[in-house]
């Protein structure tokens, strides 16, 4: 059912080139110059990024004015390698994966200091809100993300990749910028929402004291379910998320400054229909109440040296993430819902302190890095009864690389890290690179590095840390976990024939051992687990995480920038990718769910000095609808995904998706930007089927089943919303 009763897309269209006319009347521009692309993820001090030994891409600023985003994963839908298409959270939120790893294998920094913390404060199905803690897209210069293992700088964490967003610097002058959007679905069983951010920055003393603020706010409407009446749902529920933060530097001389940074932000979202978790009834306490917020507060104060010895940069942060409205199931305590603490509140924070202090140094053909670092993180969670409710492990780490200059055109880095883990020992991640630049046009570089991910505290622990399924599944802890390693070989080009095109190519392969995975079995034939479960039933089972599998991922990304033109160019990105588990229990199924093949393509017509008008097409082909093809049971009973195979078969279908929109700069302070999502509205649930099955306890039940998604204890596939146009309003000032 459309809001509108004359068709919106036609009354877009009409505007846009209503406006495109108008403008078009003045000076056309003139040929582009493309500057060079500087970063500092890969080395950890500013490099061209073809000179970067890794890698990367670069969502620059202009590239953020022009989306819709309220989470990191919004903007990096068209990064070459990069997948947040599989599956929503429970929250609506998207998931990065970098290059078939884990999304938990995606370390996030801002301005090179840690955020990502460990899962454990968001357990069954939430880890998606760690993409939600971003600053402002008004406050972002541009967001690195580093395609591949980057343990030696960055340490655990960086087994995937590393997203560095780098904010703004405080200005020798005062000015700022507001800016208001909303987003209008054509349909309305879907959800409307607005966002407004703002950024202030200046001087308090001239040239010695400087001060920013920041902050944000986001609220989304509600939206009809596709899926049953409770439960989980690809669609999003209400939601208001606000954050603020603000940062003070000081100049103490001219080699010497000292900064303190704050923020705090909080995620909100509705839960009256159970859309995140069951809601607690009168004598029932399932976990959940009708609201949940996702919290986090951090302080980081550091010290920036310029000497004639090198820069020295160091940072102390604490990080204190936290979730409420989640509450003790009865399932899990002793005496059931008659226990008084059942429907108390659960306590869920992680407490992240950080310490890195490290020195870049220049030694005639050598850039040397050195550094050092120490974490320590404190979980705090209380759903066992009578057990601890606090698990803490710390870590020390040393590293140090070396950019060498062999000769003017071929410079070799070379690194290591190595950390001691209070729960596992000593870790050693090394890395090695070469950047070869033939001549002006040809760049050809490759290499192998290393990445681990340590296993959170609660996994580490001896005993019962977690319950799923409202507290009927105990969650047992291993303490001979090992951290989960990945090693990466990649070789790649980049050539730029001239300033106008821009082409890079980079096959890459990615071994993963020691990989944990959760292993289910019966708590009745498990004294382990009857020792820690206070109520067991004769077909309660119980989770326990294991190192077990081995798994390769290998794959091409490539990425062009061309300008046709001085009024058209276009930029394109194209991912072949495919993962495999190599040894385990499901050896030969997938690693993690990518699509085969992945290609965006955005087209930009610059009209003139003041608008731009572009098209986007995004492409997934199909993905697996089953880590295993479904068999007929024997025993008849259990044969859901049977009889969704018979339906669909192994596969969740791929897509086109096309977006159009325009960028118009009334003057040097207002822009606006607009965009046409989901031009064609595609929808992601047509084609859906109902279906009967006979469950394990043999009853007959009905399900759904979709051709984009599949909807179950979690959600994996695509589900993005029908058309819907968005509208952006930016001043500076």
């Amino acid at each position: 059912m459309s809001h509108f009763n004359l068709h919106p897309l036609t009354l877009a269209l009409f505007a846009v080139f209503t406006t495109t006319s108008f403008a078009n009347t003045t000076e056309q521009n003139s040929t582009p110059h493309q500057l060079s692309t500087i970063v500092v993820s890969a080395s950890g001090f500013e490099q061209d990024l073809k000179d970067a030994p890794a890698s990367i891409s670069v969502v620059t600023k202009e590239d953020i004015e022009k989306k819709n985003a309220t989470t990191i994963a919004d903007l990096l839908v068209d990064i070459p390698g990069v997948d947040v298409r599989n599956g929503v959270g429970k929250t609506s939120g998207l998931d990065v994966s970098i290059r078939g790893m884990n999304a938990s294998d995606t370390l996030i920094l801002i301005d090179g200091r840690r955020q990502t913390t460990s899962t454990d404060v968001t357990p069954n199905g939430f880890g998606e809100t760690a993409t939600g803690f971003i600053p402002p897209l008004s406050s972002i210069e541009r967001i690195e993300v580093i395609r591949g293992p980057m343990s030696t700088l960055y340490g655990s964490d960086a087994m995937g990749g590393v997203i560095n967003i780098i904010t703004k610097k405080v200005n020798d002058e005062w000015n700022g910028n507001i800016t208001v959007s909303g987003n209008a679905m054509e349909h309305s069983s879907e959800a409307d929402s607005w966002k407004t951010s703002f950024l202030v920055n200046g001087p308090l003393i001239h040239d010695q004291l400087g001060l920013q603020l920041r902050g944000s706010y986001y609220d989304r409407g509600h939206s009809d379910r596709i899926e049953g009446s409770t439960g989980r749902d690809p669609r999003p529920n209400k939601a208001h998320n606000y954050d603020v933060g603000g940062k003070l530097t000081y100049k103490v001389d001219d080699k010497n400054a000292v900064w303190f940074d704050s923020f705090y932000s909080s995620q909100n979202y509705k839960n009256e229909d159970s859309r995140l978790g069951s809601l607690d009834l009168p004598g029932s306490a399932n976990g959940y109440k009708d609201e949940l917020k996702f919290n986090r507060t951090q302080f980081a104060l550091g010290h920036d040296g310029d000497y004639d010895f090198g820069q020295w940069k160091t940072y102390v942060s604490q990080t204190d993430t936290e979730t409420k409205g989640r509450t003790l199931p009865g399932a899990a305590l002793i005496g059931g819902n008659n226990n008084p603490l059942a429907g108390t509140d659960r306590t869920l924070k992680n407490t992240d302190l950080v310490a890195d202090s490290h020195l870049i140094s220049t030694l005639g053909d050598h850039k040397v890095t050195t550094g050092a670092e120490y974490k320590k993180l404190t979980v705090k969670d209380n759903i066992v009864e009578n057990g601890t409710d606090k698990f803490s492990k710390n870590s020390w780490a040393i590293y140090a690389e070396d950019e060498w200059n062999l000769i003017d055109s071929l410079t070799f880095t070379y690194g290591a890290r190595y950390e001691d883990h209070s729960g596992f020992g000593g870790k050693f991640s090394p890395r090695a690179y070469l950047v070869w630049n033939t001549n002006d046009i040809l760049t050809i570089k490759g290499g192998v590095s290393t990445g681990y991910k340590a296993p959170s505290p609660k996994a580490l622990y001896d005993g019962l840390i977690n319950f799923s399924g409202q507290g009927t599944t105990p969650t047992l802890g291993n303490p001979d976990l090992k951290p989960e390693q990945s090693t990466n070989y990649e070789l790649g080009f980049n050539i730029q024939p001239t300033d106008q095109i821009n082409f890079t190519a980079t096959a890459f392969y990615n071994q993963i051992k020691d990989a944990i995975v959760s292993r289910n079995a019966l708590c009745a034939s498990s004294a382990e687990c009857l020792a820690v479960f206070p109520n067991p039933t004769a077909e309660t089972t119980f989770g326990k995480s294991y190192n077990a599998d081995k798994a390769k991922v290998q794959g091409v990304e490539t990425s062009l920038q061309y300008n046709i033109i001085p009024e058209w160019d276009i930029k394109a990105a194209y991912t072949y990718m495919k993962t495999e588990i190599t040894e385990g229990e499901n050896k030969g199924g997938y690693y993690n769910n990518v699509p085969r093949n992945a290609f965006n393509l955005t087209s930009t017509w610059h009209i003139n000095d003041a608008l731009d008008l572009w098209l986007q097409h995004e492409y997934k082909s199909s993905r697996a609808r089953f880590l295993n093809t479904p068999a007929a049971p024997v025993s008849g009973l259990g044969s859901s995904d049977y009889e969704e195979y018979k339906l669909f078969g192994d596969k969740l279908a791929g897509y086109n998706l096309f977006n159009l929109g325009a960028s118009y700069s009334m003057t040097d302070n207002l822009r606006f930007n607009m965009a046409i999502n989901n031009l064609l509205d595609k929808d992601f649930t047509e084609g859906s089927q109902t279906y009967n099955y006979v469950d394990a306890r043999g009853r007959t039940q009905s399900a759904t089943a979709y051709k984009y998604l599949d909807v179950g204890s979690s959600i994996s596939g695509t589900y993005l919303p029908g058309r819907n146009y968005w509208l952006s309003v930016s001043y500076d000032f």
